[in-house]
């Protein structure tokens, strides 16, 4: 019985002819395919895409020596900006994938911003950051939360994907495993974009 409705299937299969776009990958499939990012989710919660990017003051920070830092210091990156604070558990949690995540992407075209919101600022993230020994994100300060209040940011960890423009993309509400192989393919498929 199995072998006759495989055979059947198999007839009927021969029987319908395929435009040449769904019979290979052809251009036009594969442009439809890279059209969209891999999927990419947080560990509660999914990726939220904006409808279309939108444009937002992020800044200015302060770095560890108190000194201003804007995003003209970042132009023509992509740039994932994560707002945590060192009283946050999710957040601490999710530091080394962000510093990982830095250290196998960052460079010319993309950067992993951390911003703390420590209203203590250097006197609350100096001795954290030394104690976790992270060795490839920038100490960014926003511990009057200008910027976070300008984005609605009510919960920590929030985490912002901005494209060449520094235009968001898209946000995550809580925690992410940034260093995954998941993670990773989602953000090279928008540093790759010439005009994102």
């Amino acid at each position: 019985m199995i072998g006759l409705l495989a055979a059947a299937l198999l007839a009927l299969a021969a029987a319908v002819p395929l435009s040449a776009a769904d019979a290979a990958p052809g251009p036009k499939r594969a442009a439809k395919a890279s059209a969209e990012p891999p999927p990419f989710n947080g560990t509660a919660r999914p990726f939220v895409f904006m409808k279309k990017p939108r444009a937002v003051q992020f800044g200015p920070f302060a770095d560890a020596e108190g000194r201003p830092v804007t995003m003209e210091r970042y132009r023509g990156k992509v740039l994932l900006v994560n707002f945590w604070a060192t009283w946050c558990a999710p957040c601490i949690h999710e530091m080394p994938t962000l510093d990982r995540l830095q250290a196998a992407l960052g460079g010319a075209g993309f950067a992993v911003l951390t911003v703390s919101l420590d209203r203590k600022g250097m006197a609350a993230v100096g001795p954290f950051w030394e104690e976790q020994g992270y060795r490839h994100l920038p100490i960014l300060l926003d511990s009057r939360w200008k910027t976070a209040r300008r984005l609605g940011v009510s919960g920590l960890p929030a985490t912002f994907l901005l494209d060449r423009k520094h235009r968001i993309v898209g946000y995550l509400l809580g925690p992410a495993a940034w260093d995954s192989p998941q993670a990773k393919a989602f953000l090279r498929f928008y540093i790759a974009r010439p005009g994102s």
